[in-house]
């Protein structure tokens, strides 16, 4: 009987696949780069996250007024009346002003300002309220502004204060200025419903005798008001002069002088000294700044200037001082936070030079979030709205390019000690224009210097076909498309490129640039293929 023997094969290495298809993670700037969760940057700029996981260039921001005004912006505040009234009200230099849709008018009938403060409004019964400590306090209807006079138990009067706010029907100030004495401990209220008239004895002083805590900032908080000290956090409860009382919240933890703290569905997010931002739920103060921690260890971010915060889009916007490494220029950084996304959240950074932030909510509309130009003097810029920018414009109709990256955390196969062969990579990318996006190639945990650099070309295709008549693939079948239907209506098809062959090293990090043109990207998956060699 005849033998048969099998025919030889040939036992081939089986490839094995790692995915990036979440970014959720968002920036982290821990030293510890190989250990980044799987959906974490240690570097990127220009981009926010995608709700679904993937990663696109930021819109671009325009400015609010075309003239400029004569100092640099110091306040931003907000004044509504019931009568449609909308302004974006600003200081800057000595002046007060308002804006209505473009420009800004300066405010007459007030005391000039002192140069270089900032002022601090509120809107309460349709009128808009200021104060900057030194000067008399004041009111705007629309048309008419005003002084208004320190008398306690008349109408027509506020006392003069660094911080200003509304709450429970009550107009309340902080760190007030009396008879030409400053006490930086003391809360004052008005009287009910009445933000002109204040009685006397209506008032508290928090702590008055501990050495060098002072109040910071004011903030709204649902059922209580709470109240900021440079190390020290408190609420005060109650309806009236007759129950409000005041509960430390926190004996160790306060807020940055004129750094803001913002009120939101979340709670409160404040500034603290050089550790970052915090956020009070209501029972727990929460440390949300360990991934960027680093950057204030190694003085990246510096203090010059105090920190700006505000909400907006159902995210947190930070305005910091921010050192380049390589030029140890200092500009001004824009930290955005969105607590939805990730393990506790996700940032991203932008370059946008904004100093002092402002929220403007408009009645039964979104929000707009402006800024304070720091290097653009007298600029206010629209920072988030929904004009889905290519391109940054602050000043007159210059445009400026958005430059965009973003670096993947190392990918080591869950094995940073074996070499490995790796193959070429999947990249599923999506752009509304045809455009070339610069890549370069880091191996063994070695960022000093790119190994390999190679340029991934996007074919730009949005559809405008409705749906159930549309087709989810590219007729000449030369790659993979789909379709993704973006919130203006319209569909951004995604292209599955083939990367180069990455060699052999142990990880690889790859850098995606965005484009030189000024065209919008997003990055939405990446898969790597590897082939493990044998432990030597």
């Amino acid at each position: 009987m005849p033998t048969f023997n099998p025919p030889k094969t040939t036992r081939r290495a089986q490839f094995k696949l790692e995915m990036l298809e979440s970014f959720t993670g968002g920036l982290n700037l821990r030293t510890d780069q190989f250990n980044l969760a799987d959906d974490e940057s240690p570097d990127l700029l220009n981009v926010v996250v995608d709700p679904r996981g993937g990663i696109r260039q930021r819109d671009g921001v325009d400015r609010r007024n075309t003239t400029a005004l004569s100092a640099d912006v110091k306040g931003l505040w907000s004044f509504f009346t019931d009568g449609g009234t909308d302004q974006v009200m600003c200081n800057y230099g000595t002046k007060v002003a308002y804006s209505a849709t473009g420009n800004f008018t300066d405010l007459t009938g007030i005391t000039d300002r002192t140069a270089g403060s900032r002022v601090y409004g509120m809107t309460m019964n349709n009128v808009a309220y200021g104060v900057s400590y030194d000067k008399p306090s004041f009111r705007w209807n629309g048309s008419v502004a005003a002084d208004l006079g320190v008398t306690f138990g008349s109408g027509g009067n506020m006392p003069q204060a660094r911080y200003v706010t509304f709450w429970n029907n009550f107009a309340w100030v902080a760190d007030t200025y009396e008879s030409a004495t400053g006490y930086n401990y003391r809360v004052r209220w008005s009287n009910a419903n009445d933000p002109e008239t204040w009685t006397a004895a209506d008032y508290v002083d928090i702590d008055k005798g501990e050495h060098g805590d002072y109040i910071t900032g004011l903030c709204p908080m649902g059922d209580r008001l709470l109240v900021f000290k440079t190390n020290s956090t408190y609420a005060i409860f109650g309806f009236d002069s007759d129950s409000f009382q005041v509960v430390t919240v926190s004996s160790t933890v306060g807020s940055t002088p004129l750094s803001t703290p913002v009120s939101t569905p979340y709670g409160v997010f404040f500034w603290y000294a050089d550790q970052g931002i915090y956020l009070y739920d209501g029972g727990n103060m929460l440390w949300l700044f360990p991934k960027i921690f680093p950057a204030v260890e190694d003085t990246t971010i510096t203090f010059g200037n105090p920190p700006q915060l505000a909400w907006g889009n159902n995210r947190l916007y930070v305005s910091v001082d921010w050192t380049d490494p390589d030029t140890a220029v200092v500009t001004r950084r824009l930290l955005m936070y969105d607590p939805t996304l990730g393990e506790g959240g996700a940032w991203v950074t932008s370059d946008i030079d904004a100093g002092p932030l402002h929220a403007h909510r408009p009645p039964n509309s979104s929000s707009t979030v402006f800024g304070g130009c720091v290097t653009n003097t007298g600029i206010v810029i629209d920072i988030e709205d929904e004009q889905k920018r290519d391109t940054d414009r602050y000043v007159g109709a210059t445009e400026t390019h958005i430059s965009s990256h973003f670096v993947t955390r190392w990918v080591a196969g869950k094995n940073p000690i074996v070499q490995k062969r790796w193959g070429r990579p999947r990249a599923v990318l999506s752009a509304e224009s045809t455009l070339d996006l610069p890549v370069l190639l880091y191996k063994d945990y070695d960022k000093s210097a790119q190994t390999a650099s190679f340029t991934v070309s996007i074919i730009g295709k949005v559809s405008t076909s409705a749906w159930g008549t549309a087709k989810w693939d590219d007729a000449d079948d030369t790659s993979p498309y789909w379709a993704r239907w973006d919130s203006i209506g319209r569909a951004l098809t995604a292209d599955v490129k083939n990367l180069p062959t990455l060699g052999t090293a142990r990880s690889v990090s790859m850098k995606v640039n965005g484009p030189t043109t000024n065209h919008h990207w997003e990055l939405n998956a990446l898969a790597f293929t590897y082939t493990p060699r044998r432990l030597r």
